[in-house]
Order: C-alpha cells, then structure tokens, then sequence
C-alpha cells in the first residue's frame, strides 16, 4: 500500500448523508482551469485597474492581453480585492448545496481578500460553517493548497481534514521565483524583505520566495540561466518531490526548460506549467517565472519506516 494511499485511507469521512464540502479560492492562486473544472473549485476574482478601467482577473482580462496592455500603460495598473458582497454572493449560492465550505486565499500581506472573506463568512455563520483560510502565499504555491483541499473533499473528507489537507502542503510546499526586475514589487508596495536586494542588483536576476506572507530574499545571480537553474536546486534539494508546478508571464522557453529539467530529475511525479494571471503579474511583471513543488515529507517528520501491508 502506497504512503499516500495510507493517508488518505487515515481521512475522517463525513457520514453518507451530510453535505459536500465545497471549496473557494481566489483568482491569485492561478490555478489551471482543467484542474478548477474537475475539482469543482469556485475562484473569486481580484480587479485589475488600468485607469478609469477595472477587469476582473482571468475572466474579463487573460494573461496574454494584460502583458500586451501592460507594455503600453502610462502608468503601472493597480489591483483590488473582491468585495464582501461579492464573497457573500458566491458563499450564498455554495450554501444552497452544502453547509461547509472551506476558502483558501491569499497572504494578508499582499492584499486584503481574506479579511473580505471572513466579514462575509461570518454574516452566513448560522447557515454555513466557512473555514477562511490564509495561506502566507501566493499562485501555485496556495494552488496547491486549494487541489489538496478539493481533492480531501472529493474523497469524502469532512471540513476539519480538508483544512488539515490545505495546511499540510502549505508546510510541505516549496516555491522559487525568477523575476527580471524588484521594480514592479518596489511600486506595487508588495517587496517585503527583498528590499534588501534594491541597493546592489545592478545587473544581477534575483530569486524570491514568499516567506511570513511576503517577499522573501533567496539568492541573486548573474545570468538568467543560472537563477533558473537555482531556482531548480533550491526547490529540488531539499526531500523527496511529489508534485511540481511551473509557472511563467511571458518566457515560454522558459516554463518548457524547467518543466523538462523537473521532469527529468523527478521521474514519474505530476507536473504542472500554467500562466500567471493579471493580478500577480501587476506586481511580478513581464519575464516572470516561478517553480512551485509539494515535498514528500514535512520539515523536521520522520520518515516513513517499511510496512508489512500489501
């Protein structure tokens, strides 16, 4: 029997007759559609504002239209939250077909989307329980918290696990991201502690991380090849790989350079290459590319000893 299998067979169950439990995230988490289609994931989108202009991100405005239009911009887009009434509408129409929900969002140090969802939470908490979730990151990186959650739900996890779920790849995941410039971070206000790296980049390709809910500092290099590559070693190196996710702005020789380098250093695992949308592209910018992974193991866990179990 597989560890994973073991696992899952470990998951409380929610009794036969009770309702589904439903799962919400928001547009920043980047998702794959078929991966949305398939789990049965509702998105909420953030907006995205060029001027008088507000686009809501990924249905109003696709990756690819956003970077065109980003070049042209006078000045840089600006990006807001969804609004309480609009969690509460989505919540509203969930709680006609479940009383537990579970909704994973973006780090509160980037935007105000999970204080929204708690306000509207908490005004169905006679109807519904919602389980808010902050996940101190961002894109895939929190993707793959959502996919686990779905995923739980799908098997007939009850909410208490498929939270669990969620926080437990949140501890597991890995994320590296190649970025050509800390200017679209410095003026989006979203820098964080990579601050630090303003003062002597001059030319070099720094690799961010998303740490205590913010940009982190992890290394800086001269070419953009070696930050890829590092950017590999970095979430490569550190346990054994489950699963990986691949995610660029506008360099798709990029995403196909990593996805084959994971592939062929982590046979067998699922990989993932998808676009980052609007919102997060506002603050990463053009040449953007990223590398998320889920390790086997959580930091400081044993590991698994050999069963006797077929």
């Amino acid at each position: 029997m597989t560890l994973f299998r073991r696992i899952r067979d470990l998951i409380p169950k929610r009794p036969s007759t009770a309702k589904p439990v439903l799962v919400v995230t928001d547009s920043t988490a980047d998702l794959p559609p078929e991966l949305v289609a398939e789990l049965g994931i509702t998105v909420v989108p953030l907006r995205v504002i060029f001027g008088d202009e507000s686009f809501r991100d990924g249905i109003d405005l696709t990756s690819d239209e956003f970077f065109r239009r980003l070049q042209e911009a006078p000045e840089l887009p600006t990006t807001s939250q969804p609004s309480v009434g609009e969690f509460l509408q989505v919540y509203e129409e969930l709680a006609q077909r479940t009383d537990r929900i579970i909704s994973i969002h973006v780090s509160s140090r980037f935007s105000g989307t999970v204080v929204t969802a708690r306000t509207a939470a908490q005004s169905l908490a006679a109807r519904c329980s919602i389980e808010v979730i902050d996940s101190n990151s961002a894109s895939m990186a929190m993707g793959f918290a959502v996919i686990a959650a779905a995923r739980a739900a799908r098997d007939g996890a009850d909410l208490d696990a498929c939270a669990e779920a969620a926080r437990s790849v949140l501890r597991r995941q890995r994320l590296a991201v190649v970025v050509d410039t800390l200017e679209y971070l410095r003026r989006g206000g979203r820098i964080g502690r990579a601050q630090a790296f303003l003062g002597g980049l001059l030319r070099l390709k720094p690799i961010l991380t998303i740490r205590d809910g913010e940009a982190y500092p992890l290394a800086r290099v001269r070419t953009h090849r070696r930050a890829l590559e590092e950017a590999l070693r970095i979430c490569l190196d550190q346990g054994e790989v489950v699963e990986a996710t691949v995610m660029y702005t506008t360099r798709p020789e990029d995403a196909e350079y990593m996805t084959n380098e994971v592939a062929r250093r982590c046979p067998g695992i699922p990989i993932h290459t998808g676009k980052i949308g609007p919102v997060i592209g506002v603050h990463g910018g053009p040449g953007l590319i990223g590398l998320a992974v889920i390790l086997a193991q959580e930091p400081g866990a044993q590991p698994e000893t050999a069963s006797d179990e077929a």
